[in-house]
């Protein structure tokens, strides 16, 4: 049963929006395409994980996807990709879409990746993992609930990837190719038989784990030490991502690929939600879209129906959360 279903996360989405509102000459664009990458990997893997999770008895298992909870000191929180709960025991997995060759270095605890003869240094996951078991038993029991055995696996889900590992890399055991998932948990199944956690019981951690999940909503601007006049500002083609397109006197023009559209300044005020803020005035909306009026900028305002908060001047429209899926509305 998925408790927690599988989107993406909104560390990624921001990611993105950053990247096309950056000029690709930006001295931290690629820092921020590394990100991006690292992020998609994991993401990619989760999603390629679904077709086996889809072969587990949904009866037996809560699924949550993309957890952010916090440490037991209350400074720091820690991710966990999947988190499989049952009765008997817990998986934590961390899934990876990595291509090419996969080293594991024993002892300076790295993942070594080598694509298209370049060669990148990544942190051992499974020493991630290993730390986030420790810490997901921690906060468990302050729930003061049973605590079943917490499993954890790295499971690499690109097919052409290919792992390797020193003679003194010592976790062999927790290292996959995805299909050998279900193998894997007919492992874990057959290793812990003794219930510890009943129905109920299963329920009331379900809800204190969403109840902690606490998603990363921090500025990503500040994040790479970039200001707000450093963006591309305009309508962005929602096609082929040029910026800006040009105003017709009834919709918005691509001068790249020629894409018309009469609410192509919806994606792009998705994009100020996730890079500026979810709270705009008139003078910001016409900033960031450069459009000429305040009439024009009022009348988009009227037709998305946000709500606000002061008058006149000085009135401030606020981003609902969910804004991009009330877009679909207007599609």
């Amino acid at each position: 049963m998925r408790k927690k279903e599988l989107e993406i996360p909104l560390r990624i989405r921001k990611l993105e929006a950053e990247l096309k509102r950056l000029p690709e000459s930006h001295p931290k664009y690629q820092e921020i395409n590394d990100e991006f990458g690292r992020r998609m990997s994991g993401y990619r893997g989760e999603q390629s994980l679904k077709y086996y999770l889809s072969f587990l008895k949904e009866k037996n298992y809560f699924i949550f996807h993309n957890l952010r909870l916090p440490d037991i000191s209350g400074e720091h929180f820690f991710e966990i990709d999947l988190l499989l709960t049952s009765p008997t025991y817990q998986l934590i997995i961390d899934a990876k879409h990595y291509r090419g060759e996969l080293y594991f270095d024993g002892k300076f605890d790295q993942l070594i990746q080598t694509y298209k003869d370049t060669k990148k240094s990544y942190h051992c996951p499974v020493a991630q993992i290993n730390r986030h078991q420790l810490q997901l038993k921690r906060l468990l029991e302050t729930f003061k609930l049973p605590s079943p055995p917490i499993e954890t696996l790295v499971a690499f889900t690109n097919p052409n990837a290919i792992i390797d590992a020193s003679k003194d890399f010592k976790h062999f055991h927790k290292v996959i190719k995805s299909p050998s998932f279900l193998s894997k948990i007919d492992l874990f199944e057959k290793r812990n038989k003794q219930e510890i956690l009943d129905k109920k019981q299963l329920q009331k951690l379900s809800k204190l784990l969403l109840k902690k999940h606490t998603p990363h909503d921090h500025d990503i601007l500040a994040q790479f030490g970039i200001k707000e006049h450093e963006l591309i500002k305009g309508v962005r083609c929602p096609k082929c991502n040029k910026i800006p397109m040009e105003r017709t006197p009834r919709s918005w023009r691509c001068t790249k690929c020629n894409y018309t559209s009469k609410t192509a300044y919806l994606n792009s005020l998705v994009d100020y939600s996730l890079l500026i803020g979810n709270t705009i005035t008139n003078q910001q909306l016409r900033d960031f879209l450069k459009l000429p009026t305040r009439s024009g900028a009022k009348t988009i305002f009227k037709s998305l129906n946000l709500e606000y908060r002061g008058d006149l001047k000085a009135r401030v429209y606020i981003i609902p959360d969910d804004f991009e899926k009330i877009l679909k509305e207007f599609e």
